[in-house]
């Protein structure tokens, strides 16, 4: 089954975190699965918490676990809200799932609406990767958030009309990194934009917009006004169109860093005092009918406050484990 997106969690899942994953299969999709594991397929003793996955021909959702090599016992009825449909994803519209963290089980909903309680079956903290797999046309959020003890990030608006979102529930730290791979395609001549937003107002702490008609990319940050600032351009473009690139940001204590496909890329200093302390996940918006697809999101902890090698996680040969 072919995978449609990857990634390593900000930090392990914890009691009143929320997971949401915003997407919409093909038309005429026959299955999709979401599986919360402990560590990537293939690694030794990786095992899968919850496993969910749409059976659109059958008409049901089933919901299992795998642990030391063994499947364990599927649930499609039992532990399902009064009332609820069996399968209520529809093939080829969009759907909205979360993943609700308790302190003895998952609840979960689709579309907003109640669905089913999945009783946990290994330790929660040790799940810390997300795996999409199956008939997936597109991804727009597959946001990490807390509900409890307080909501992070605390505005909860819609990320709906934005082509992706990566919201996280800790705070940036210096060393942290966040490792993307995608590819953009449609329109060639259209733009691409990377944000990091502050928490509170959703100004724009980094803006980076990727302009293929130009060949150029423009970084920028918003006043406390909303107004932007003066521009940083550099005429040196990192991406080809419709072709997959990998591209890694670090957070030092001074400056946002970007690399593309191994190499450093470019910078941005902070232009906000302690902006590292108020900055949400990744947010990223497409103009002029270009679309972007995102198949892997890894968060990385380095260790050290500059980021040193970083540029090593964006190598097209490099693999997060």
């Amino acid at each position: 089954m072919l995978t449609e997106f990857i990634g390593n969690l900000a930090c392990p899942l914890d009691f009143g975190h929320t997971l949401t994953i915003v997407g919409k299969t093909i038309d005429g999709a026959s299955r999709f699965t979401i599986d919360l594991r402990t560590s990537k397929r293939g690694v030794p003793s990786s095992n899968i918490g919850l496993s969910f996955t749409s059976f659109f021909r059958e008409d049901v959702i089933v919901r299992n676990s795998f642990i030391d090599n063994q499947w364990g016992d599927e649930e499609t009825t039992s532990n399902l809200v009064e009332n609820s449909l069996q399968n209520p994803i529809v093939p080829g519209e969009f759907f909205i799932l979360c993943f609700y963290m308790t302190e003895n089980r998952f609840y979960i909903s689709v579309n907003n609406r109640k669905f089913c309680t999945f009783n946990y079956r290994v330790l929660l903290e040790t799940l810390k990767t997300i795996e999409i797999t199956g008939h997936i046309q597109t991804l727009k959020q597959v946001d990490h958030r807390t509900i409890f003890p307080s909501p992070w990030p605390p505005v909860h608006s819609s990320d709906f009309g934005k082509a992706f979102s990566n919201d996280i529930p800790i705070l940036f730290t210096p060393g942290h990194v966040i490792v993307m791979k995608a590819r953009c395609f449609d329109n060639e001549k259209g733009t691409f934009i990377f944000k990091f937003l502050d928490y509170d107002t959703k100004r724009e702490e980094f803006h980076m917009s990727c302009r293929f008609e130009t060949k150029l990319v423009i970084k920028n940050a918003m006043k406390k006004d909303f107004s932007f600032g003066a521009e940083e351009k550099d005429s040196r473009f990192p991406f080809i169109h419709d072709q997959e690139f990998k591209i890694a940001f670090g957070f030092t204590e001074h400056e946002f860093l970007v690399s593309v496909d191994g190499a450093r890329f470019t910078s941005f200093k902070y232009r906000t005092t302690n902006a590292l302390n108020t900055t949400v996940g990744l947010k990223i918006t497409c103009l002029n009918g270009l679309k972007i697809h995102v198949t892997n999101l890894d968060h990385v902890l380095m260790g050290n406050s500059e980021c040193k090698g970083f540029e090593n996680y964006s190598r097209p040969d490099f693999e997060i484990l």
